[in-house]
């Protein structure tokens, strides 16, 4: 359902929002999380009357004579489950809200309310993504095996140590961004580099594509996979530290403001994020 809806909408992207591709992908997000948003509701409601029925029927049973401390086996879920993905490729739930993502180093992630779990086209061997649900446009991305892209998002840039304070560096010095000073923060207890960019008003046009056919400004190569970028009115914050296993590790927060001060709505969701030790 996913991939045919995110066929639709690019089709209509393609028609009708070519002059401002930073609004068509936020058109974009906004669909595929009402759609998710859709179909957590049915399976969530169909979850509640299955217990409901099964509940009724272990409460007759106890009250007959069964066990008196017979439990449900699963709680009701709450505004911040989404149980209909737990049988989803490379996601594991973990109870009490928090969820485990098959990456090559695998991720642990605990959503604040308002925030889908696995949005986009869902998880792979590199990438996972949360989008945000409520307000602005915006969503976190979690990246492994990141390497400063080139020009055009083919290959790795040309010069750029793989490193974490490298890429954050490189980001930085993009000729085309507005970029904040580079500051070490940590992130799950990992030394990490951060720097939040916009766009600079006098960018030249983008000359790289990223998912969807959208042109961007391709910041991430990950080997077998889109690159990733910014481009139109989105301000992002990239956070970057060496996991042992998938190399330089990125979280890329971003929301479609222009505005990086509202970045620091994303930071609970950020700090949601936990990688296991081996």
């Amino acid at each position: 359902m996913i991939d045919q809806l995110a066929r639709s909408s690019a089709e209509g992207l393609r028609t009708s929002t070519s002059s401002d591709v930073g609004a068509g992908l936020a058109d974009l997000h906004e669909r595929q999380a009402q759609h998710r948003h859709h179909v957590g509701l049915a399976a969530a409601t169909a979850l509640v009357l299955a217990l409901g029925i099964g509940w009724s029927a272990g409460w007759l049973s106890a009250h007959d004579g069964g066990d008196a401390n017979q439990h449900p086996t699963r709680p009701v879920p709450s505004h911040r489950a989404v149980d209909h993905l737990c049988g989803a490729e490379r996601v594991t739930c973990l109870g009490e809200g928090r969820y485990r993502f098959a990456l090559d180093r695998p991720v642990t992630y605990a959503p604040p309310p308002g925030f889908g779990l696995d949005s986009g086209g869902g998880a792979t061997a590199v990438m996972v993504e949360s989008y945000r649900q409520v307000g602005d446009t915006a969503g976190i991305t979690v990246l492994e095996r990141v390497r400063a892209a080139s020009p055009g998002g083919s290959g790795p840039a040309h010069g750029v140590a793989d490193d974490p304070q490298a890429f954050v560096s490189w980001v930085a010095s993009r000729p085309y961004l507005d970029a904040s000073k580079v500051t070490q923060t940590t992130i799950d207890g990992r030394r990490a580099w951060r720097v939040r960019v916009v766009l600079s008003p006098g960018a030249d046009a983008p000359n790289a594509t990223c998912s969807l056919r959208f042109q961007c400004y391709a910041l991430t190569y990950q080997r077998g996979a889109e690159p990733t970028g910014i481009w139109g009115k989105m301000a992002a914050e990239y956070t970057a530290f060496h996991l042992p296993g998938a190399g330089t590790t990125v979280v890329w927060s971003w929301i479609f403001t222009g505005n990086v001060d509202h970045l620091g709505g994303l930071d609970e969701a950020v700090h949601s994020l936990t990688w296991p030790a081996r």
